[in-house]
C-alpha cells in the first residue's frame, strides 16, 4: 500500500477511536442521569419515551438527538439539559 493508503488507514482508525470514546462518554452520562430509556435492537439509538415528555431518539455515537423531525446536537450533557426542560 502506498503512503496515502497508510495515512487513510491511520485516519480511519483514529476516527473509530474517537467515536468509541464519545459513545462510552455519552452512555455513562445517560446511565448516570437515571432517566428511563430503552435501546433499539441494534443498540445504536436510545429511545426516551416518558409520559408528558416528547418522544426523543438519542444517538450516543454522534451525540445528536431527534425530536419532532428536528435534529439537535451537543452530546449527552446538552441533551440531558434540554430533556429536563421539556
Amino acid at each position: 500500500m502506498g503512503d496515502m493508503g497508510e495515512i487513510f488507514k491511520e485516519f480511519r482508525e483514529h476516527k473509530k477511536e474517537q467515536r468509541d470514546k464519545r459513545w462510552a462518554d455519552n452512555e455513562k452520562q445517560i446511565i448516570k442521569s437515571g432517566i428511563p430509556y430503552r435501546k433499539t435492537y441494534t443498540e445504536t439509538c436510545y429511545l426516551f419515551r416518558e409520559d408528558g415528555k416528547p418522544k426523543v431518539d438519542f444517538y450516543p455515537s454522534t451525540g445528536r438527538w431527534r425530536c419532532n423531525n428536528r435534529t439537535y446536537s451537543g452530546g449527552a450533557k446538552a441533551f440531558l439539559t434540554w430533556y429536563k426542560k421539556q
